[in-house]
């Protein structure tokens, strides 16, 4: 892995991770702290529709490195999902229940979502053909520029229907120059679908695409918990506590990410020690990451996320601590969501999603009715320490039964 493609993919991992806590500072600071709980809500939606959008074929795309299926295909069906991901928003735009205002800015950060889930194809692309660096780049760019349009209209127009609109526009432009032209030049492609492989495709990553949707519901379902039974004001509180438990993912992706080469080279020469080895290597270094942040976030935190966000959350401290040890038990379970699609465990990753997601439904709505925000933050830890700690126990198994084997 050659240092200039693991710089690009650090910042652009990096500011893809802090979008959305910066949109949310943008929001909260412009339009104030209701605005805030109405767009994080559209945003959280938004970012769920683009699970759709995704379909589990970008991690699968990734992957693919003896390039199983066509480019033509993996394009072809982005196309599909992608439209599937629109038509969803417009089912949820119609009859979603939301507000008025809710559902206005859930119909364009869902286009602007439904961009980065058409950039995702050229993206994997770089991915499996080892072009880090390109990959980095589309994402920063894109992501970096739609930012600065969004701040810069929220500061001036004080519209934020407007301000996201050209947020969508930026990402479509950058797309074309970032995504688009360097996959254009990489060279010729098959231009054709290799028969039956579309279908094959969609076969392969339902499961997948399932236990992606039911991840991101399950990790922001007591959002929704707490936007039903609570007012558009707590909503913006939450979702500005809420945000400090993508920070352990963000550092842990920046050393899992670059290294998921070394994983694939492991499967492939079956040496499933080492496999092991660089596992309990990522968990060491998330645990430590999530100690350090916890102490940080209990003793700084409020403060913090009160001087950027313009709102008082000293009474929150607790809460804050918590949602921050969940974050380290989302980066845990990410990581191995990824390690178990590469083995190629779709079916056991759905399993594992279906049988939390109803147990987290339970637990959001219970906790969430007696506890209002505290118990949103225990919600999301529960939930999130049984899912890793199933994958974590699947991991091992595998791994053992085919080293055995």
């Amino acid at each position: 892995m050659n240092k200039k493609g693991v710089i690009w993919n650090t910042l652009g991992s990096g500011v893809f991770a802090a979008n959305s806590i910066l949109l949310l500072l943008i929001v909260s600071r412009v339009f104030g702290v209701a605005a805030a709980g109405d767009f994080g809500i559209a945003f959280t939606t938004a970012q769920i529709l683009y699970i759709i959008g995704l379909f589990g074929i970008n991690h699968f795309q990734m992957t693919d490195y003896a390039e199983q299926y066509s480019f033509a295909s993996y394009r072809a069906a982005k196309w599909i999902t992608t439209a599937a991901m629109i038509c969803g928003c417009l089912v949820l735009f119609f009859f979603g229940g939301n507000t008025r205002k809710q559902a206005w800015l859930l119909l364009l950060l869902t286009m602007y979502m439904a961009v980065h889930s058409f950039a995702e194809l050229y993206q994997s692309r770089f991915f499996q053909k080892n072009r880090l660096d390109l990959c980095g780049k589309s994402l920063f760019y894109r992501t970096f520029f739609s930012l600065c349009c969004f701040a810069v209209l929220s500061a001036t127009i004080h519209n934020l229907y407007i301000a996201s609109a050209g947020m969508v526009l930026t990402n479509l432009v950058t797309m074309y120059i970032w995504s688009f032209c360097p996959s254009k030049a990489m060279g010729a492609e098959n231009r054709m679908e290799k028969k039956g492989q579309l279908l094959l495709l969609f076969q392969t990553t339902i499961p997948l695409a399932v236990s992606l949707f039911l991840m991101n519901v399950m990790a922001n379902l007591s959002k929704y918990v707490v936007n039903y039974y609570e007012s558009n004001t707590v909503q913006g509180y939450f979702n500005i506590l809420f945000l400090p438990t993508q920070v352990i993912n963000l550092l842990s992706g920046f050393v899992f990410k670059p290294l998921l080469s070394q994983y694939g080279a492991a499967v492939g020469e079956r040496d499933f020690i080492r496999f092991r080895q660089l596992y309990r290597r990522h968990l060491f270094l998330i645990g430590g990451l999530t100690v350090f942040c916890c102490l940080a976030g209990y003793l700084l935190g409020t403060q913090v996320l009160s001087l950027f966000y313009a709102v008082d959350l000293s009474a929150y401290r607790l809460e804050l601590f918590l949602t921050i040890l969940s974050g380290g038990f989302i980066a845990a379970g990410s990581m191995s969501y990824y390690l178990l699609v590469m083995l190629r465990k779709q079916m056991w990753i759905f399993l594992n999603y279906a049988v939390n997601i109803g147990i987290g439904v339970v637990i959001s709505v219970l906790l969430v009715k007696n506890f209002s925000i505290l118990g949103g933050a225990l919600s999301i830890l529960v939930s999130q320490a049984l899912l890793f700690f199933v994958f974590a126990i699947f991991l091992l198994f595998f791994t053992r039964r085919t080293s055995d084997a």
